[in-house]
């Protein structure tokens, strides 16, 4: 465009192009056991049933997993449109782009019922997958004698979506469930309200409950107010995919010294805290819960009269864990998924900085040494997050509690001979 007669010569327009595309591509680069029936045959360790009266296990197979048996291809088909440009004697640079990505015949993995086999998730085609956004990039390069400096910028919003699926019905995951309409995998419990504080305020909350519910257990909101908590009551309480993506790299030069600093972050995205929930669960599966200060212990009147006579001050007792995370010894529907482990995921990172030195040539030409240069690398410097647990950076949006990313630092010495 700006070669063209009516923009030619326009002040402080160096260069700008409009461009548009239209691409459409297979993904074949499948694991080829999504096409298989996985089988396992080590005995009683999946088996483990007994015939007869000796109670003895017999060899025998299990299925792991159901064949997609009607796989086809992934095909990508996408659509853009965007404009590059270079404004102000090319001291700006960047370029503004729209895109909209259709996924058809996604390959995900889904739930197969139990009497098939469902030890591990099958592949299948689930649908069609849209991921559309915004993209823009800026740059800048400058100097001041002999200080030089750049800064690039990147910044892109983007927004995924269930279009269509194939089976026609949601498919539900762990703790997810994907659905015309919803982000894939959209995080999928109920909403969590907090704590009972009494047995009188769980009975009037849920008069209809089949299970227990007494003091200090989890306390969800009854979305159709039937007086029960079950599956109807669960919505979507969590997005894992940021609506905003950004990354900040600048540069700087001066006589021998060289300095660069990358920051990177997203913003808008949800995590489910997993390791929260093992770690806060039930008795059984945790002990770090039993000794933390804000769990919810109460005891009812019996128990209280039995520690009375006991010569325990109960009271004492009760103020120490009069917290917010429900009793780890109560009801099995304490740890279930909800909205109590989901966090904001969003951060920002200082991802690398490196400072460097290349000595003067008239130095290292003395010995026959085109350049020398040391440098300093630190890597994973600083996070700004409300994230609590080890890494906002966590794959599908689920923390299981993996190793988080290390800070490093490193020194080194570049020789060009």
């Amino acid at each position: 465009m700006s070669e063209e007669s009516w923009l030619k010569g326009t002040k402080n327009v160096d260069y700008l192009k409009l461009r548009a595309g239209w691409g459409q591509i297979g993904n074949d680069q499948v694991d080829e056991s999504a096409f298989v029936q996985s089988i396992s045959t080590p005995g009683p360790y999946f088996v483990g049933y007994v015939l007869g009266s000796n109670q003895s296990t017999l060899p025998g197979a299990a299925v792991l997993s159901q064949a997609n048996e009607n796989g086809r291809w992934e095909t990508s088909e996408q659509w853009n449109v965007g404009f590059d440009f270079g404004f102000f004697n090319n001291l700006l640079t960047g370029s503004l782009e729209g895109y909209i990505r259709d996924t058809k015949d996604a390959i995900l993995s889904v739930t197969a019922p139990a009497h098939v086999g469902n030890m591990w998730a099958m592949s299948a085609n689930l649908g069609t997958i849209r991921n559309m956004g915004l993209e823009l990039t800026l740059g800048h390069q400058n100097s001041a004698g002999d200080f030089t400096y750049g800064i690039d910028a990147n910044i892109a919003f983007a927004k995924n979506e269930m279009m269509y699926m194939n089976g026609g019905s949601a498919d539900y995951g762990d703790r997810t469930k994907t659905d015309v309409g919803l982000p894939v995998r959209s995080f999928w419990g109920y909403n969590y309200l907090g704590v009972y504080r009494s047995d009188d305020e769980a009975a009037a909350h849920l008069p209809n409950s089949t299970n227990a519910v007494n003091a200090g257990d989890a306390k969800y909101e009854d979305l159709n107010s039937d007086g029960k908590i079950d599956e109807s009551d669960c919505e979507v309480i969590g997005n894992p995919f940021p609506w905003l993506t950004g990354s900040l790299n600048f540069t700087a030069g001066y006589y021998g010294f060289d300095l660069q600093i990358f920051f990177q972050g997203v913003y808008g995205n949800q995590i489910y805290n997993a390791l929260r929930e093992r770690t806060e669960g039930t008795g059984q599966t945790c002990t770090l819960s039993t000794t933390m200060s804000d769990v919810f212990i109460y005891y009812n009147q019996d128990k209280r009269d039995a520690m009375t006579a006991a010569g325990i001050d109960w009271e004492s007792i009760m103020a120490q864990y009069d917290g917010n995370i429900p009793n780890p010894y109560g009801n099995s529907n304490n740890n279930s998924t909800s909205s109590r482990f989901i966090e904001d995921g969003s951060y920002l990172r200082l991802k690398n900085v490196t400072l460097g030195y290349t000595l003067p040539k008239r130095i290292t030409q003395k010995a026959k040494i085109n350049r020398v240069r040391f440098y300093v690398t630190a890597n994973n410097l600083l996070t700004l997050t409300k994230y609590s647990g080890y890494d906002p950076e966590v794959g599908g949006g689920v923390d299981y509690g993996n190793y988080p990313q290390s800070r490093t630092f490193m020194f080194g010495l570049n020789l060009d001979f």
